[in-house]
């Protein structure tokens, strides 16, 4: 037995003595060929041989990213690992962990960050003679779970735009569409990658789709088959479904209490003989005509050009929502510096009337959220009389609702449901859209004043439970738009942009 382990300890020297004899003039390196793909945070082998192998310690190894030689990760020479010149970005993180006596010059990097990705070059120089090869590293992130939203198609059609978005990912990932039975769609679709500042990549895709031909559709992102995320939605547009019948029950009771309730007066109004049966018929039938003006159509009511349109099933009427009406106010710190609030937190407008360099739409929150229950408000969006004749005309405003879970640490973000922003937007040169992944123009076929770009009070409708969005046309008492909110939170703010192009105030009524 003992034999047995002095002989291979003779061989390993016998074949240690033999590499430090061979030092070949000329080598060659052995790299991995191919992406080397690490996660966040973990360590990783950059490998790295010398051919033939031989002794590598009398040697200098330099590890650096391309385009800094001077700026080595690591750098060994004179039989050590220097302390300088090298990256500090990489200092207390990077090894030689192969075996230099046997030819291995790997690198091993510790405590991915995701600034490590990229290409790095093992280079290994004598006095003769100096090889180099590169390796490439891309660390992975698997990102946030997919954003779905759907909206009514333009043109209508009974179709629907479906879109998805999620953020965060490393590297570029896999976006994939499949119906019910699992099948992917992969007609119609379009998908748009895009990196952002910190080198991570959002990726987004919509298209349309018909309700009639799945039950639901599940959007997946995934870098392999184990790393992926899934959101799922059912293709309806916010206004189809069972709205239609629940408005006509509610309908039908109302008219029963108003009859009930009118019968009971007149009968009572006979038997006290305050005043004649026919005097009080005549008023109650001016008064049905009165109301009849004012109210909006009915849910489910259409117009000889249109078939299916987002005004056929109103989530609410107008005089249902105003009864839900509440005083908002602002919060008196807009969190920006182009931003002011009125004293009485019911006027937020911008400080000036140059471009600021900025790309996005500074906003205000309301003081108060919303968890529950149903919630309106009004926003007048457009001055009239001196008012716009002395501060011109509005060149563009935002107005909607923003979770408690969207990004509220800066007054600049993009007001998208990405960040968790739900907004109906005018900006003079397009004007009215609905904030969505690509956005959605509204026409205002019910609305004139949307229609003709004069719209003046903004009526804003939230049902928390259902997490439903509605805008209506305050002033012709006519519903706009309705759309879901896809989100898990469940809490609500109130959220206003004046724009930043002009001074005209937007104001809470």
């Amino acid at each position: 037995m003992h034999s047995g382990v002095w002989l291979r300890l003779m061989t390993l020297t016998a074949l240690t003595v033999l590499m430090a004899a061979q030092r070949p003039e000329v080598f060659t390196l052995m790299v991995h060929h191919g992406l080397i793909l690490t996660a966040l945070n973990s360590s990783v082998s950059l490998a790295c041989e010398l051919s033939p192998l031989f002794n590598a310690e009398p040697l200098e190894v330099r590890w650096y990213r391309s385009g800094d030689f001077d700026k080595p990760a690591l750098l060994y020479k004179d039989h050590k690992i220097q302390e300088a010149p090298v990256d500090p970005r990489y200092k207390g993180r990077v090894s030689l962990t192969g075996g230099l006596e046997r030819g291995n010059v790997s690198l091993t990097l510790e405590r991915v960050t995701l600034a490590d990705g990229g290409e790095y070059v093992c280079r290994v120089s004598n006095a003769q003679w100096y090889e180099k090869a590169s390796v490439f590293l891309t660390v992975k992130v698997l990102g946030g779970t997919p954003v779905v939203s759907v909206a009514e198609a333009r043109g209508g059609g009974g179709r629907v735009n479906v879109t998805c978005s999620s953020e965060g990912w490393s590297p570029y990932p896999t976006l994939t569409w499949r119906n019910k039975e699992g099948t992917e769609i992969r007609n119609g679709r379009e998908v748009l990658n895009t990196p952002d500042p910190q080198g991570l990549v959002r990726i987004s895709s919509w298209m349309l789709s018909s309700p009639s031909d799945t039950d639901w559709l599940s959007c997946t992102v995934s870098l392999s088959e184990e790393e992926k995320k899934e959101s799922r939605i059912l293709p309806r547009a916010p206004t189809e479904g069972h709205w239609g019948l629940g408005a006509f029950i509610t309908t039908l009771i109302i008219l029963l209490l108003v009859v009930s309730t009118v019968i009971g007066l007149l009968i009572w109004i006979k038997k006290t003989g305050f005043v004649r049966v026919s005097t009080l018929k005549k008023m109650a039938n001016g008064n049905d005509k009165t109301e009849s003006t004012e109210r909006p159509e009915e849910c489910g009511t259409q117009t000889a050009k249109e078939t299916t349109t987002q005004r056929e099933c109103v989530p609410k009427e107008w005089g249902e929502v105003k009864r839900f009406k509440v005083d908002i106010t602002l919060d008196p710190k807009p969190g920006h510096p182009y931003l002011q609030v009125s004293p009485n937190r019911k006027k937020v407008y911008s400080t000036t009337s140059k471009e600021p360099n900025v790309s996005t739409a500074p906003h205000v929150l309301s003081e108060d959220k919303f968890s529950f229950g149903q919630i309106y408000w009004e926003v007048v969006v457009r001055n009239g009389g001196i008012f716009n004749s002395f501060l011109g005309e509005k060149q563009s405003w935002y107005v909607g609702v923003a979770t408690d879970t969207a990004t509220l640490t800066t007054g600049v973000v993009p007001l998208t449901p990405q960040n968790g922003f739900w907004v109906f937007t005018f900006k003079k040169e397009k004007g009215y859209c609905v904030s969505d992944d690509p956005q959605m123009p509204v026409s205002g076929n019910e609305s004139p004043s949307v229609s003709a770009d004069i719209l003046t009070t903004l009526g804003v409708f939230l049902d928390c439970d259902r997490q439903m969005l509605s805008f209506y046309d305050a002033e012709s008492k006519v519903h706009i738009y309705s759309l879901f909110i896809v989100v898990s939170s469940n809490t609500f703010f109130a959220v206003f942009s004046p724009g930043l192009r002009d001074t005209c105030p937007l104001t809470v009524k």
